[in-house]
């Protein structure tokens, strides 16, 4: 089985650099553009999808729905792949953390992520590590032998989870690998064994 795994297309935050987080923020145009491409890229690849999962925000939703032409109502939307949550922070640019010593908190998360420690309603590492593993183990790989091509749409900071739990590298190396906005990461799973086939490629 093929398992398929994207972060959504851009959307105006992303432009700017502000963290999203659990707002409930819509594709720009741009990103509307990217998720349309990457469909018909794959359809040229010959990858077709016979299941679609979408966290439940809209930017991962409509990602879903144009990339894979499946309807909105025909997406499995599942809260373990939710991006995580920045507490206060969310809505923020670099800039506006650099110079607010109050959220001086969450400088860790993307330069010593071993080292961070979540406050003012911020989700732990921990916490997204657990419910993205749930999600492997208790979904996925219930659907060996059920379908052959998957694909989950996320968010950059889930999908560093998702794929964490695969590769196994260390919460250290948490940020190793970067996204772009609809960049594709495949995972196998045969036997009972996950595998990460390659990461971070655009179809277009």
């Amino acid at each position: 089985m093929n398992i398929y795994i994207t972060r959504h297309g851009q959307t105006d935050w992303n432009t700017v650099w502000k963290l999203q987080g659990r707002t409930d923020i819509a594709l720009n145009a741009t990103g509307i553009e990217q998720a349309r491409k990457t469909g018909e890229g794959l359809r040229r690849a010959g990858i077709s999808f016979d299941i679609v999962y979408s966290s439940p925000l809209k930017r991962a939703l409509a990602t879903a729905e144009i990339m894979s032409g499946f309807p909105r109502g025909a997406i499995r939307t599942d809260e373990r792949i939710i991006e995580l949550s920045f507490g206060s922070a969310e809505g923020t640019t670099p800039e506006d953390r650099k110079r607010r010593k109050e959220l001086s908190w969450f400088n860790d998360f993307f330069d010593a992520p071993e080292k961070y420690e979540p406050r003012d309603g911020a989700e732990p590492f921990s916490s997204s590590l657990s419910r993205t593993a749930d999600f492997w183990e208790n979904e996925i790989r219930a659907l060996e032998g059920k379908a052959g091509n998957v694909l989950v749409v996320t968010h950059g900071g889930a999908l560093q989870s998702l794929l964490l739990h695969i590769d196994k590298r260390s919460l250290r190396d948490y940020w190793k690998v970067s996204f772009q906005n609809c960049a594709m990461n495949l995972v196998t799973l045969e036997r009972g064994v996950f595998r990460l086939e390659w990461t971070s490629r655009l179809f277009e």
